[in-house]
């Protein structure tokens, strides 16, 4: 009979990194959780291997979507790792529950489901470099019929053509969403971008220069999608290019076709006094930035109004030896 994986899930600390150090160096901390998460694999492969072993064991939801969550990011996901882009993709999938608890045999056939999930959305990525950054899993209430488990995943793609922030220059004029590409003198360039992934790209590109090997086990939570006018007034600057909030906001009327352009002055505000400056505001101390996410909207309400809204995702960060494995 092999021993019973530990079923409560302690906050770890997080493992202070030197990211000068180009050599891949573990704390104790990190070699503990590292521990953690290889007795609960190797737990997985007995089960898979010996499926006539039967087990009445079971686990709550919230300690079985933690060691799923810490497994995928190990195995398969990486941050210290350049890119020029990121792709988000989301999946639910339904677990096998009964209340508050799940079966531990049921957890290789799940396990092996979030695998599958990621595996179809990383390959459909048209990138010859590509990597899988931060994998998340937030559950649902239980239900009679199981928790729904959303799968998050972020894959970055392509080559930087900046590091860690950087400012915007002079050619950067981009239309405020749509995919509509760069704006004013420089139209017609970049079809498919536009102000709100060039912002996600330049928030998230620091996760690329944490020191080779990390890997992150994301919170359970994600801070929902933030408006301009959300948190009484937090997010209010008058200094601002639209003379009311720190994110791009525009309740104009234009003619049929034409779209708000954001100069590279107006994008410089939005990335470090809007986008970042909200991030930094919401991060819980002692955690990390594993996501940023950076979106469009618009509302009709007597006017259209066009707006940019965000999503952070904070966690843990951790060093591993190991490198990552292919999906």
């Amino acid at each position: 009979m092999i021993a019973a994986i530990i079923v409560s899930c302690a906050k770890q600390e997080p493992t202070e990194l030197n990211s000068s150090s180009p050599e891949i160096s573990q704390s104790t901390a990190d070699i503990q959780i590292e521990n953690k998460i290889k007795a609960f694999k190797g737990k997985l492969e007995y089960l898979r291997e010996n499926p006539s072993f039967k087990s009445s064991e079971t686990m709550t939801v919230d300690s079985a979507v933690w060691y799923l969550k810490a497994a995928l990011n190990y195995t398969y996901a990486r941050a210290g790792i350049e890119f020029a882009n990121i792709v988000n993709d989301s999946a639910k999938i339904i677990i096998p529950t009964a209340g508050n608890e799940l079966y531990v045999d049921a957890l290789p056939d799940v396990y092996q489901e979030f695998i599958d999930s990621l595996s179809v959305k990383y390959h459909a990525i048209q990138s010859l470099n590509k990597n899988l950054i931060v994998v998340n899993l937030i559950a649902d209430e239980p239900t009679e019929n199981g928790t729904e488990v959303t799968l998050y995943s972020a894959t970055g793609k392509g080559i930087p053509v900046t590091y860690g922030y950087g400012l915007f220059d002079t050619t950067d004029y981009w239309y405020w969403g749509y995919g509509l590409g760069k704006c004013d003198i420089y139209q017609g360039q970049y079809d498919e971008e536009d102000a709100t992934t060039q912002l996600q790209y330049k928030i998230n590109h620091p996760i690329a220069s944490n020191p080779p090997g990390t890997y992150f086990i994301p919170d359970t939570t994600n801070t929902g999608w933030i408006y301009p006018w959300y948190n009484n007034g937090a997010y209010e600057d008058p200094n601002s290019p639209n003379g009311v909030y720190r994110l791009f906001y525009d309740d104009a009327t234009y003619p049929p076709n034409e779209e708000p352009c954001i100069p590279p002055d107006d994008m410089n505000y939005y990335l470090y006094e809007g986008v970042k400056y909200i991030m930094e505001y919401n991060k819980p101390a002692g955690k990390y930035l594993t996501l940023g996410e950076v979106f469009y909207t618009s509302l009709q309400d007597g006017l259209e109004v066009r707006v940019h809204i965000v999503r952070f995702t904070y966690g843990n960060r951790y060093i591993s030896e190991d490198p990552p494995e292919d999906l």
